[in-house]
């Protein structure tokens, strides 16, 4: 062989390396689970059933995450949620404070009104899996977790004008209903990862139970403390975005 068709075939190979090389990547992301730490930020809209139903009406959740997306792509993480709404339907606990006009007369002399909110908190620990659907991305898939934690909710009173002293503040607490407890949550769903980084959520359904009971000393309106056992459950559809963040090597595999 010549001098030069060694040159140019030396030329042709130097420039059908990059191709292949970006060949081999692609075929690697196609075919290869990658482990990454995955932040999460989520809403959910909730309906309520058992005790739940009861208290409050369809509410909120917003919720943040850490997950680390293991070898076959096992999830590992945690959670935490902030329950709102303004949907309460426990609402008598103040009617023996009403006059016989159906009011409440704040300290100044004049009706004044309360408006109640529902407040919550949830913290939870995660496990679980995502199994590949499509065959193009086997780090995209159906999403399976399970986990357990602490739920906590309450009744928020609000006075605007503050006029009001019985029933805020400390007082509050003979109202509020402050319930908490042990807690299980289920999740299916799907998570799209995306190859290129640029959009990477998940989507499902999140059932909640919460094994609570009252942790108020006294009821003020029942004149008694409520030592009865709750099952407080919530059902909400999830959506929720994700911030992965890959390692080095698992960056170069991910990326082209």
């Amino acid at each position: 062989m010549t001098a030069g068709k060694k040159t140019i075939l030396l030329s042709i190979l130097l420039w059908a390396l990059p191709v292949l090389l970006h060949a081999q990547f692609k075929s690697n992301i196609n075919d290869t689970t990658v482990n990454a730490k995955l932040v999460t930020l989520g809403y959910t809209f909730q309906l309520p059933l058992g005790d739940m139903a009861d208290r409050f009406g369809p509410g909120n959740n917003l919720g943040a995450g850490f997950y680390f997306k293991l070898p076959y792509n096992l999830l590992l993480g945690v959670e935490a949620n902030y329950l709102f709404g303004g949907n309460v339907r426990e609402d008598t606990m103040l009617n023996y404070l009403y006059t016989d006009a159906g009011g409440l007369i704040g300290i100044d002399g004049y009706y004044e009104t309360v408006f109640l909110f529902e407040r919550g908190t949830a913290f939870w620990a995660k496990v679980g899996k995502i199994i590949p659907v499509v065959n193009s991305n086997p780090n995209s898939g159906l999403t399976l977790l399970a986990g357990a934690g602490f739920m906590q909710h309450r009744i928020k009173l609000s006075s605007p004008n503050s006029t009001l002293p019985n029933i805020l503040n400390d007082y509050s607490k003979g109202y509020d209903r402050l319930s908490n407890g042990f807690a299980l949550s289920q999740y299916v769903g799907f998570t799209h990862l995306d190859k290129r980084r640029l959009v990477n959520f998940n989507i499902g359904i999140e059932v909640m139970e919460g094994f609570t009971k009252s942790r108020r000393d006294w009821n003020f309106d029942q004149m008694q403390k409520d030592e009865s056992k709750r099952l407080d459950i919530l059902i909400g559809f999830k959506l929720a975005w994700i911030l992965p963040f890959y390692g080095k090597g698992e960056e170069r595999m991910y990326t082209f």
